[in-house]
């Protein structure tokens, strides 16, 4: 099991062929962001760094790459289109890519990823200042790629409103995932993610280290990257 994150996938492009296995047929388009220098939160070290690992695995891969770092809000929008575009001209034997490393925060059982610039002082003002992510599922969804993958390494202590009656809530909101599509967190619902001392995140350096192994299927590379991480923090963390 792969646990709540993970919606059925029953597309053999994820069934059987690793993530980064060769396929000369297909088009991959992977978008990549790290969002560090936060100006109303605390800065993210990891975050920059955990987006060149990831964007630096997928080139080798094949994957044509997006590489985003601190966005704005005015700058989502356009990045978003960019990529969609790119992956609808890659038509049905495309793949689909998105990775955020930054802070992901929850609103009202709705999940957003957080710009640099974002001024969230209560939940209300989460789905005025932030991405909402089903938005990006839904026009991901509605493309047709032979598949669809978002990995999110956002689940930190953002500590949005904190002290206040209308703090944001901890951790990400537990999502349904259409079938088509997968998606993986670096914390189960509710629970927050340990970045840990290296150049990247415990998470992200773990599911590098998975992707880069060949021959293992989805399953397989987030079960390694699970493992890993529950070894590295002593089971104290468990991505979702």
């Amino acid at each position: 099991m792969l646990g709540r994150w993970i919606g059925k996938f029953i597309l053999a492009t994820l069934v059987f062929v690793s993530l980064v296995g060769a396929a000369a047929a297909q088009s991959r388009i992977a978008l990549v962001i790290g969002n560090s220098a936060y100006r109303n939160a605390q800065a993210l070290p990891t975050a920059h760094g955990d987006a060149a690992v990831v964007a630096e695995t997928m080139r080798a891969a094949g994957y044509e790459v997006i590489e985003l770092r601190d966005l704005h809000l005015d700058d989502i929008g356009p990045a978003m289109r960019d990529f969609l575009d790119k992956v609808a001209a890659a038509g049905p034997q495309g793949v689909a890519f998105v990775y955020f490393s930054g802070y992901a925060a929850q609103s009202q059982g709705q999940n957003y990823l957080v710009p640099v610039d974002a001024q969230i002082g209560r939940d209300s003002d989460v789905p005025l200042q932030a991405l909402r992510l089903s938005d990006l599922i839904q026009e991901m969804m509605s493309l047709p790629a032979a598949a669809r993958l978002v990995v999110l390494d956002g689940a930190r202590d953002h500590g949005f409103g904190r002290g206040t009656a209308q703090a944001v809530p901890r951790g990400l909101a537990v999502m349904d995932v259409p079938e088509g599509m997968l998606i993986a967190s670096s914390a189960a619902p509710g629970a927050l993610a340990v970045d840990g001392d290296a150049s990247y995140s415990i998470y992200t350096g773990a599911l590098v280290t998975a992707m880069r192994q060949p021959g293992l299927d989805m399953e397989q590379i987030f079960k390694a990257a699970r493992l890993q991480v529950n070894q590295a923090t002593g089971a104290a963390r468990r991505p979702g």
